[in-house]
């Protein structure tokens, strides 16, 4: 077993095994995760949000749950989940996002960089969108089909735990959001774990 610290406002990426298993871990609390992969046979395969809702019916996904790639495989299985609220609607945060919202995107840490730079380190090209897994991050919308984002509900110590069902590349990002209440208004490390299969 390996652990890892991603230091807020930044990325990393590591490589998986299928069987393998991989924990993210809210050290402090109410903090997001940008949890993204890539195939590490097919770069042009890829976790996609959007198939996982289409294949799954719902906007949520908690224990038991798969998340699925653009060609509607199984990617990753989500087996332990100490919240059971994420997130799959938003996109990363992204210096366009920064310019749109708050007009401060110039020099602005944020989920989009941090994961095309971690995964270019294995060759893979950077990608013009990414909407990953928010772990931990609470979003609800209203009647009216508002999005709402609140505070994310995790505690510290928070985890969630997937196991991988094909051989990836996984990039997370410790979300950079501090202008709102994505991450209770404060940037905060998390912790990964890895379980290799024997």
């Amino acid at each position: 077993m390996k652990e890892y610290i991603i230091e807020k406002q930044t990325g990393r990426a590591f490589t998986l095994k299928a069987g393998d298993l991989i924990s993210i871990i809210d050290i402090e609390g109410k903090q997001v995760a940008d949890f993204f992969a890539v195939s590490t046979m097919n770069h042009q395969e890829y976790f996609s949000a959007a198939v996982t809702i289409d294949c799954k019916e719902s906007l949520l996904i908690t224990k038991d749950d798969t998340l699925y790639t653009n060609l509607y495989r199984p990617m990753f299985t989500m087996i332990h989940d100490d919240v059971g609220i994420h997130d799959l609607l938003i996109p990363c945060c992204r210096k366009q996002m920064y310019n749109h919202f708050f007009n401060n995107g110039h020099g602005h840490s944020n989920c989009f960089d941090n994961i095309n730079q971690s995964l270019s380190k294995f060759g893979i090209p950077p990608f013009t969108t990414l909407q990953p897994l928010n772990l931990f991050m609470n979003t609800s919308i209203t009647p009216e089909k508002k999005i709402i984002i609140d505070p994310p509900l995790s505690k510290p110590g928070d985890t969630v735990t997937l196991r991988a069902e094909v051989d990836a590349i996984v990039s997370i990002s410790a979300c950079s959001v501090i202008e709102g209440p994505c991450n209770d208004g404060v940037c905060k490390p998390l912790k990964v774990r890895i379980e290799q299969r024997d």
